[in-house]
């Protein structure tokens, strides 16, 4: 067409969806170019930690030199920078919340021992908790909790079997600033026997599904073993601090170690985050609940004076995951007055609210018992449309009864039901004004 003439509507279409498909495939083109150069950057400083090649930069350099993706790169080459692009993403996704100046500061990540690793909120307040002169970390992992007792002890030394995952970690301290962790290959029981030195504080955050499968608290199939572990070296240093699983029978593990153990149950919005035994500088067994905030934490012992509110309107408690974890429930009934609905709950009424570390309070409004038919004509008497429901002790999850009793979910009613006998029982209940 000459540069004088018209253009036709035709040609116009034509024109503009030559210039979509163009502006897509360039936008491709860079999508795949910055994904492979960010892949390349990140390996390329691995590699000067490593002091060693990774495929990774053979790789983009044979795409740069070719400049041609089909030629410069294979199909299992390409499925690798596929793979670990899509790792780094999906980690990413889950580091937000988990480990969130991590990934301000633009750490790596690898899929399981993200999974594992204590969350920042929680190895930060582990830091205020303890510290020292040297620390001996025997299960590396990704180093979230290296990276917070930094902060409270002179020098760590942190040992690890997985190379590739030492190299992450080694390039993670370089991002965070971190010099005074020494990261190194090799596994607990090889680094002991080689090591005999005296230790502020060993450290032990065991993997507790090794050959794949979730282990939840049997301690004594983690690996390494802990209790071997604990019994062959104990000798190292005079605290060893052992990363448990929430699942964790607390008495079950005291029983298994041959001295006083401290057992610190971490809360955080009302869920058991993790527990951590501190053994060899107790004098007897004893048991605290950690309580983690957005601003900081508290500590309630298992023998404390409870600071309690008294209420004139009756009172209905239902006690913590961590209360009952830590087995305060006994001490609560003692201080508090409150009295369980029966011998075995973990509900319990009267008239004192207690801290909210150890138990939600309501306002106790109604009672009833029957069938789960008669509870809901109970319900539907009151007017109640929408309601959060908790079961405990009952025949039905929470959410099966919430849709079996035809409530909506949330507003500012609290249902609470139990019983798994032909009577069961409902609390309603509002939270105090």
């Amino acid at each position: 067409m000459p540069w004088f003439a018209v253009p036709t509507v035709g040609h116009l279409s034509f024109l503009r969806r030559e210039a979509q498909e163009t502006a897509v495939i360039q936008i491709r083109t860079a999508m795949i170019t910055f994904a492979l150069f960010m892949v390349r950057e990140i390996y390329c400083k691995l590699n000067s930690i490593l002091g060693d090649s990774l495929r990774i930069e053979r790789i983009s350099d044979g795409f740069y030199s070719k400049g041609d993706k089909k030629s410069g790169i294979s199909d299992e080459d390409a499925t690798f920078i596929k793979t670990t692009i899509q790792e780094q993403q999906s980690c990413r996704l889950k580091a937000k919340h988990k480990l969130p100046s991590w990934l301000t500061q633009q750490c790596l990540f690898a899929t399981v021992p993200l999974e594992q690793c204590t969350s920042e909120r929680i190895s930060s307040v582990k830091a205020h908790l303890f510290g020292g002169e040297k620390l001996l970390s025997l299960t590396g992992g990704l180093g979230v909790d290296d990276h917070a007792f930094a902060r409270s002890f002179d020098q760590i030394t942190s040992i690890d079997t997985d190379t590739g995952l030492n190299a992450i970690v080694r390039f993670n301290q370089v991002r965070m600033g971190i010099d005074n962790v020494t990261r190194l290959d090799m596994g607990a029981e090889e680094f002991l026997l080689q090591h005999t030195s005296q230790w502020s504080c060993v450290y032990v955050d065991p993997d507790r599904r090794p050959d794949g499968n979730r282990i939840t608290g049997n301690t004594a199939a983690y690996s390494p073993d802990v209790f071997t572990l604990y019994k062959n070296h104990c000798g190292i240093s005079r605290r060893w601090l052992i990363k448990l699983s929430p699942m964790t029978d607390i008495q079950w593990f005291q029983k298994q170690v041959d001295c006083p153990v401290k057992m610190y149950v971490f809360s955080y919005k009302n869920e058991i985050r993790e527990m951590l035994a501190e053994i060899g500088s107790a004098d007897t067994n004893e048991t605290c609940i950690v309580e983690v905030n957005d601003i900081g934490f508290s500590i309630i012992d298992n023998d404390a004076q409870l600071t309690l509110m008294a209420s004139e309107k009756p009172i209905f408690c239902e006690l913590t995951a961590a209360a009952i974890k830590a087995g305060f429930k006994q001490h609560i009934i003692e201080q508090s007055g409150l009295t369980p609905i029966n011998k075995n709950s973990y509900y319990l009424t009267g008239n004192a609210i207690i801290p909210h570390a150890l138990g939600r309070s309501f306002i106790l409004e109604h009672t009833f018992s029957g069938s789960l038919g008669e509870i809901e004509k109970q319900i539907k008497l009151l007017g109640i449309l929408k309601a959060n429901v908790s079961a405990r002790d009952f025949i039905l999850p929470a959410e099966e009864a919430r849709k079996k009793l035809g409530l909506k979910d949330g507003g500012e009613m609290y249902l609470f039901l139990t019983g798994k006998d032909k009577i069961k029982t409902c609390f309603v209940a509002r939270k105090p004004d």
